[in-house]
């Protein structure tokens, strides 16, 4: 680095920190956005050891999450993503993206928590809300939390001012709770509608995508799933949906594939989503690995047991345990 570009950058942290720039900070920077990011994380460590008490700290511990999200570091990122919660609760960007890592590894019912605390801290945020609901629907959580976020999305769609990315986050929680409340189709159309609008949105995406599952037509949901996977390749749930595709009974089926794509779904979540391994779980099964299928299943019900409440499918998947079970396993 020039000593002019030292300076020039000098007078932006002093304009934005109030400080002179922090130098490993700096290069984690840099290699961050060169997407070096095992290069960045001790970097992005030292500062976090050396300057506790940086105005910057919170920016440099969220670089660092991302940093180990992106490396497959899941645990150590949700740790760094709670420390920063904990530390700035009134952080909008740390508690959403906290709820968003904890809807990726499949345990929606934590994130609604999240984000319910977070409702009670920062000043009320429609992509808050939405994002609120969006787990309590996910997670199947009680009547209650239902209500609750219910009211919560009322009251986003309300506002007079909200950007565009909360404003299709809160229109697709809408379009949910219709069809967790009985008005199948008018929910139904506004989730295909959301997903030919703008940008694509994964969570338009996913869901109309499992309706379309529900509903054996597999060519469209596989488009759809296809668009969300430009978007974000390694997506556990699309890639879930995917496999769930390809397992349902026709000439679109093949086990092999859906046993793949379960594979890469599980992996992408550090083994930790009851959802995408009680789909692992269905894969092997329809290979004729009853054994395997068992394992996978097994440990999708401890997993769902560990996490704040029981998983949503819970009962479809003590029927398959139930079925694995019994007889020869081989």
């Amino acid at each position: 680095m020039s000593v002019f570009q030292f300076i020039k950058l000098s007078r932006k942290w002093w304009k934005t920190w109030g400080t002179l720039p922090v130098l490993p900070w700096i290069r984690a920077a840099q290699h961050y956005k060169t997407g070096s990011f095992a290069k960045a994380i001790p970097l992005y460590r030292a500062g976090l050891e050396r300057y506790r008490g940086h105005p910057a700290h919170l920016c440099a511990r969220l670089d660092l999450a991302f940093c180990l999200f992106k490396l497959g570091k899941l645990s150590e990122a949700e740790g760094e993503l709670k420390l920063a919660v904990n530390q700035c609760p009134e952080s909008r960007d740390a508690q959403l993206r906290l709820a968003q890592f904890q809807m990726w590894v499949g345990h929606p019912l934590q994130a609604a928590w999240t984000m319910r605390r977070a409702l009670k801290v920062l000043a009320y945020d429609p992509e808050c809300a939405a994002t609120f609901a969006l787990a309590v629907l996910e997670g199947g959580g009680p009547p209650y939390l239902l209500k609750e976020a219910h009211r919560q999305l009322s009251r986003a769609s309300e506002c007079s001012s909200i950007g565009d990315r909360a404003a299709r986050k809160v229109a697709v929680a809408q379009a949910r709770f219709m069809v967790e409340r009985g008005n199948f189709e008018r929910g139904r159309d506004e989730l295909y509608h959301l997903t030919c609008e703008g940008s694509t949105s994964l969570e338009a995406i996913t869901a109309y995508s499992e309706i379309l599952i529900d509903e054996g037509k597999i060519p469209f949901a596989r488009q759809q799933l296809r668009r969300g996977l430009l978007v974000a390749p390694n997506h556990p749930r699309v890639l879930s949906l995917l496999a769930e595709s390809y397992m349902r009974p026709g000439q679109f089926q093949n086990p092999d594939y859906a046993l793949q794509l379960s594979t890469n779904a599980c992996q992408f979540t550090d083994w930790s989503s009851p959802r995408e391994l009680h789909v692992m779980a269905e894969a092997y099964h329809l290979v004729g690995d009853k054994m395997a299928a068992l394992l996978m299943a097994s440990k999708a019900k401890q997993v769902g047991s560990q996490i704040l409440s029981s998983y949503r499918k819970s009962r479809s998947l003590n029927r398959l345990i139930e079925q694995l079970s019994t007889g020869t396993l081989a």
